[in-house]
């Protein structure tokens, strides 16, 4: 089933989200949704048209658009349905929004608007906007760099502002899967084995050199895939893995998400380098003298995995890409610069 079609699957579809029956069936869901439209809206009544998928992880989540109608006309609205107990990730949200990353702000999330714990359904506004990876993969070299920009005041905002909630994502728990990612490089007996064990063996020297309690609220999955430009405000969705952490990991994550675009969608994996450092420029945590560092390490954690997966998968040049993470993890464990190369 693409995106974007109106289709209604059956319950067998997915037997690991078991109320995912319920919640597409429009009846059930108008009347789970009823609260909302007499409070938010005044409406004494409300009626869901259709759904339309977004994002289907499975047996993990399901993404989906809600249209109803009200007495005050129609209105979308972004539902998530998980496959366990998430009411937490409700809870972080509304952290968020409380401390200033809301509609009026510039920095924004979308606003969580419920949670439905028998339904195990995360209700959330519609931000209507253009989504950034489109920015990155068609637009001039200076809307590239503007929007940037935006992402990385957008997180400077957010790791200042937002309390420090969930999991700690420590040095120790990242060696740890590092260490599994190699173990699966080096059972596919591929040539790079050998680069990435020395890549690894480069990560726990640079590891004992991090110091500790450097945290800061953490998005956890932060990259343009997750970011809208919605006029004035730049807004951050999908919260599901959100944590406490180094500041410097959601901008490694940021920087090699962008690179991993230009490699596999434009022409070079250096193609959105202005952009790269159009976002630490911005970024003022950079100026910090030991952000080069911390952001190499970071850095040549992700190109790791990114290289593990590129040599598990199937698809033509999976090797090549792989070999280039690995070259690109050794290279951040060498710079001192984290703006540039």
């Amino acid at each position: 089933m693409a995106s974007g079609e109106y289709l209604q699957p059956p319950a067998q579809w997915d037997a690991d989200l078991p109320t995912l029956r319920t919640t597409l069936d429009p009846g059930e869901l108008s009347k789970y949704l009823y609260p909302i439209a007499s409070t938010r809206w005044r409406s004494r009544r409300l009626k869901v048209i259709g759904t339309r998928l977004l994002n289907w992880h499975k047996g993990s989540r399901y993404t989906f658009e809600i249209t109803a109608t009200t007495d005050t006309g129609w209105h979308n609205l972004i539902g998530k349905v998980y496959s366990q107990e998430s009411f937490h990730v409700f809870d972080a949200m509304k952290n968020i929004w409380r401390v200033g990353l809301d509609r009026d702000s510039e920095f924004a999330i979308p606003e969580p608007l419920a949670y439905v714990p028998e339904l195990r359904l995360l209700l959330q506004e519609k931000v209507t906007g253009q989504h950034a990876k489109e920015v990155f993969l068609a637009g001039s070299p200076a809307e590239r760099a503007e929007a940037a920009e935006r992402c990385g005041r957008w997180l400077m905002w957010f790791q200042l502002l937002a309390p420090q909630q969930g999991k700690g994502m420590k040095v120790r728990k990242l060696l740890r899967r590092s260490e599994r990612r190699l173990r699966h490089i080096v059972d596919a007996k591929v040539p790079l084995a050998s680069k990435a064990e020395e890549l690894f063996q480069r990560l726990l020297v640079v590891s004992s050199m991090l110091e500790g309690n450097n945290w800061a609220a953490g998005h956890g999955d932060y990259s343009h895939y997750q970011i809208l430009f919605s006029g004035k405000r730049t807004v951050t969705f999908n919260w599901d893995a959100y944590d406490t952490a180094d500041p410097c990991r959601d901008a490694a994550r940021f920087v090699v998400s962008l690179e991993r675009l230009a490699m596999k969608e434009l022409t070079s994996i250096r193609d959105l380098d202005v952009a790269t450092r159009s976002f630490l420029n911005s970024y003022l945590i950079a100026k910090h003298p030991r952000f080069a560092t911390r952001l190499g390490f970071y850095r040549a954690v992700l190109y790791l995995k990114a290289a593990k997966r590129d040599v598990m998968c199937s698809t033509p040049g999976g090797l090549e890409r792989a070999k280039t993470m690995l070259e690109e993890g050794l290279s951040a464990l060498d710079q001192n610069d984290g703006a540039a190369r």
